[in-house]
């Protein structure tokens, strides 16, 4: 009788990119500083690189992330263009975008952190985050960054 191998449910599953992997708290701060593309983009790469087990919820929070924001622009343009959004309260609409953006991401970060904790307690090697962030924050800020949308819209609809 051949022995059945047991797996825990919450087990990080090995790949060949773990050794990039890094604290979940990286991607985080590099949602919040350098914009929404840059952290989305690493915390999809992280759960790969951590083997996530949670990877398809993560990945449909980064897709929920980008295509929420789509569509809030959108309706908060069409809101703003027939006149049933007062002038007033657009700054309060835009507010919509941020609070999509950190609440997605600490979900992510949320459920990226359990992994992390079995990768690093059962010998994982986590990388040092806070170079690319720094890097990212500091250079990179504004190519991929999502919360420049709502400045595009008002030009767009002037």
């Amino acid at each position: 009788m051949a022995a059945l191998p047991y797996r825990l449910p919450d087990e990080p599953r090995p790949s060949g990119l773990s050794r990039y992997a890094v604290d979940p708290l990286w991607p985080l701060l590099t949602l919040m500083l350098a914009g929404g593309g840059f952290g989305l983009a690493w915390f999809a790469f992280n759960s790969v690189a951590l083997g996530s087990p949670t990877r398809g919820r993560e990945w449909a929070c980064v897709a929920l992330s980008v295509f929420g924001t789509v569509a809030l622009v959108f309706t908060i343009g069409v809101l703003l263009g027939s006149g049933w959004l007062r002038p007033e309260h657009q700054a309060y609409a835009f507010l919509s975008l941020l609070l999509l953006k950190v609440g997605v991401a600490y979900a992510l970060y949320l459920m990226q952190q359990r992994c992390f904790e079995i990768f690093e307690h059962y010998g994982g090697e986590p990388r040092n985050g806070m170079p690319l962030m720094i890097l990212l924050a500091v250079v990179g800020r504004g190519a991929l960054d999502m919360t420049g949308w709502p400045l595009m819209l008002r030009m767009v609809l002037q």
